[in-house]
């Protein structure tokens, strides 16, 4: 295992870089954030192939790939599920440890395999694994991994100031029947992963049900009753967007295309 040093890389390189995190800061949500940071990490660090994975709990769960993702697939270059960090290969555990960008030795093809920490809120969140040419620069990976841990604390942020703005708001004009549900302002931690992987036929309720956070099921209860959007905000006490952000979480683990077919698909995996 090599440590990621400086490599040199000319001006064109951090051109591309720059141009690509403005498109990364554009992003208006997580949900936004997530369906672009594979491509963008492939376009801005000039490699063939990126993959994002979460670290929670000293388990490393792969997640977004990109790109080439045959070159992430040769050789187990990526597990397929969850790997306990202490079980993960040793580039892997030196970033997750020390939170320093690590490399692992170049392929027979000469391309190189950076491995950056993705850092939010002072923690370590997740890992990007970049493919590319033997020139490809680790400190363009490091400054990409970092701006995209930044953008997930900062929409994690304002997700949650939403939240509380809308509940101050509802105090203010006193809409809240307190006999009822207690309001509470929003103090949750931000969620990173999420799944891009359709259930298969045998997927159960209880696995469905892993791949959702509490919050996602109170809005997919909902849903299964036929509320919308608004009646679901206004019983869970949730802005309208945030309640959105949900409901595409919602269809992306049930793999369902529409709304009708993600209460259609729960309720299948009940019987």
């Amino acid at each position: 295992m090599n440590e990621a040093g400086s490599v040199p890389s000319g001006r064109p390189h951090w051109d591309t870089l720059d141009a690509v995190l403005a498109d990364l800061r554009a992003c208006r949500d997580v949900d936004e954030l997530v369906s672009c940071a594979g491509a963008l990490a492939v376009a801005g660090c000039d490699a063939d192939a990126a993959a994002l994975g979460q670290v929670t709990n000293d388990v490393w769960v792969p997640w977004l790939r990109a790109g080439e993702v045959e070159l992430l697939e040769a050789d187990d270059a990526l597990p397929s599920g969850p790997v306990n960090v202490e079980d993960a290969a040793a580039v892997e555990q030196q970033v997750i440890r020390s939170g320093r960008s690590g490399m692992r030795d170049p392929a027979p093809d000469g391309r190189r395999f950076v491995v950056a920490a993705v850092t939010s809120s002072g923690r370590i969140v997740g890992l990007l694994h970049v493919v590319g040419a033997e020139d490809i620069a680790p400190e363009i990976v490091e400054a990409y991994a970092s701006a995209l841990g930044s953008m997930f604390a900062f929409l994690g942020m304002r997700q949650r100031a939403q939240e509380q703005q809308h509940v101050l708001a509802r105090l203010l004009n006193g809409l809240a029947d307190f006999t009822e549900r207690p309001l509470e302002l929003v103090d949750s931690p931000l969620v990173l992963w999420s799944t891009t992987t359709a259930p298969g036929p045998g997927t159960t309720s209880s696995d469905l049900n892993g791949r959702l956070t509490a919050r996602q099921r109170e809005v997919r209860d909902l849903m299964v009753k036929g509320l919308s959007n608004a009646e679901i905000a206004e019983r869970l006490v949730l802005a309208v967007p945030t309640v959105k952000s949900h409901v595409r979480a919602v269809l992306r683990v049930s793999g369902a295309v529409n709304r009708s077919d993600a209460v259609a698909r729960f309720a299948r995996s009940r019987r």
